[in-house]
């Protein structure tokens, strides 16, 4: 359950078609905050749809409520498919794993 979440950072990236966004969240004890939970959070926050939402990565000290991540929300999806690399992709559920 997430009890805080603050932007730390926030940058227009025209280049590649994207916001880039450094947060902060707070949570309660016991279990880590999900890459679901903080789509989540982001769409109402940010009103982006999932599909345009990358959570790069999240940082948690060990010991501590809180955690520090990093996000990349897309103008489109085809400019996320575009710029990500596969593990990306396949992370944040934009990418199905092909099958041998």
């Amino acid at each position: 359950m997430i009890k805080n979440f603050s932007v730390d950072s926030e940058r227009d990236n025209k280049l590649l078609f994207r916001k880039e966004i450094k947060y902060t969240i707070d949570f309660k004890s016991g279990k880590t905050v999900s890459r679901n939970e903080i789509k989540k959070l982001l769409m109402d926050y940010y009103k982006a749809k999932e599909e345009v939402i990358i959570v790069d990565h999240n940082i948690q000290e060990t010991g501590k409520d809180s955690l520090k991540g990093y996000v990349k929300i897309y103008d489109t999806k085809e400019h996320a498919m575009l710029y990500e690399p596969d593990y990306e992709l396949l992370r944040n559920g934009l990418k199905e794993k092909e099958s041998k």
